[in-house]
């Protein structure tokens, strides 16, 4: 029954859209007013950091922000799993609309996508959203086409009757004009595709300047690693435990693992600590990690990360060990603030414990190049940019 109701908005929507853009035009002659449009609710990380955040920098800087969110965290968590086609009903019912208030806005931001999972309609909502606003930036940190399994193949009826789109996300690079990016690498990523972007490169910032730094205590024996993160994450974990488990051998360790759900794995030789990933609690519980830890693969999909589990380690002052792919390698100077491992994790693990004596060192340069390269303050004028010159 849903489908069929989905449909129907489906084509109701597509139909008005195509109408609205014979006569929508932008009419708000306020200088400094900006709407967001995120793609998730308040509890989530992205919206946090990257929406809410740099609302409440703007709002000190001048402008007057509105945030308009399309779903709430239990209903979508509700649904997600139960009744998929609902989610997307009621999902779409708001955003339209949301599109079209846009209007008495002077400039829309929208954090990822517009429709997450909904490829229906061939970009519709994208369309009319760019007609009333050509100038719209697009926000993102992730290789989402590689998430999506972008070109994908519609192979069902109703999927090609409602013109779903295999490739929406890589088709909306070539839509929007203006980009907000997490990292040097997923600029290229859209200049590849666009090249006449105007993008500026804004990694995932904390404010972590008003908070006391990690304090470590030179007695203790046990050392925490820690890693937070996704569910989607999890995995990542395994690549590691092998040589968690060789140095557990002369070491007494333990892994912390801040997450959605409890990781576990039945090779470790060593307790595990999982504790629910919380936004109220987060900056205490990453405190407890004597060092963090964030392994990646080689691959498409973590070549466009955009380091931020990094960012909050180095920004609390913990010494780091991460997998030098892209991003990482410009956010840890090796050595120095963190360390990069290339290849073998458990030399690296032996070498950085060897240090120990020295982590609050590396600590204070840590969050130094943190305050430097990757705080709010410190981007402010290159996202200031992007807004003034669209």
């Amino acid at each position: 029954m849903y489908k069929i109701v989905l449909f129907i908005q489906v084509c109701f929507y597509i139909a008005l859209a195509f109408i609205v853009k014979l006569f929508v035009k932008k009419n708000s002659k306020k200088e400094k007013t900006i709407l967001f449009l995120p793609a998730f609710f308040p509890e989530n990380a992205g919206y946090h950091w990257r929406v809410q955040k740099w609302a409440d920098v703007l709002q000190e800087n001048g402008y007057s922000v509105t945030i308009k969110q399309a779903n709430y965290k239990d209903d979508y968590y509700k649904l997600l799993g139960i009744n998929h086609s609902l989610l997307l009903i009621k999902f779409l019912n708001k955003r339209f609309w949301h599109v079209l208030s846009s209007r008495k806005y002077n400039k829309v931001i929208v954090r990822r996508e517009l429709l997450p999972f909904n490829e229906y309609g061939n970009l519709f909502l994208e369309k009319l959203l760019l007609k009333i606003h050509p100038d719209a930036i697009l926000d993102f940190d992730d290789d989402i086409a590689f998430s999506k399994g972008e070109p994908r193949e519609i192979k069902s009826l109703y999927g090609k009757i409602l013109g779903e789109n295999g490739n929406k996300f890589t088709e909306s690079l070539n839509m929007y004009s203006n980009f907000f990016v997490g990292s040097n690498y997923l600029k290229n990523y859209v200049l590849n595709i666009n090249p006449n972007a105007q993008i500026e490169v804004i990694p995932t910032c904390v404010d972590y300047e008003k908070y006391a730094p990690k304090v470590y205590d030179a007695s203790k024996k046990e050392i925490v690693f820690g890693w937070v993160g996704s569910n989607s994450n999890l995995f990542l974990l395994d690549s590691i435990i092998d040589s968690l488990n060789t140095i557990s051998k002369n070491n007494t360790i333990s892994l912390l693992v801040i997450s959605g759900k409890d990781y576990k794995n039945s090779k470790a030789a060593f307790p595990i600590v999982n504790i629910p990933w919380s936004l109220e609690s987060e900056i205490e519980d990453i405190k407890k990690m004597d060092i963090g830890l964030m392994p990646l693969l080689n691959t498409k999909r973590d070549k466009g990360k955009a380091g931020f589990k990094l960012i909050q380690y180095m920004g609390l002052g913990i010494a780091s060990i991460a997998s030098n792919v892209t991003v990482n390698g410009e956010i840890v100077d090796d050595h120095i603030n963190g360390f990069l491992v290339d290849e073998d994790w458990t030399i690296v693990l032996e070498d950085v414990i060897s240090k120990k004596q020295n982590f609050e060192e590396i600590g204070r340069l840590a969050r130094k190049k943190i305050n430097d390269y990757y705080s709010f303050n410190s981007n402010l004028p290159k996202y200031l940019n992007l807004v003034h010159r669209v």
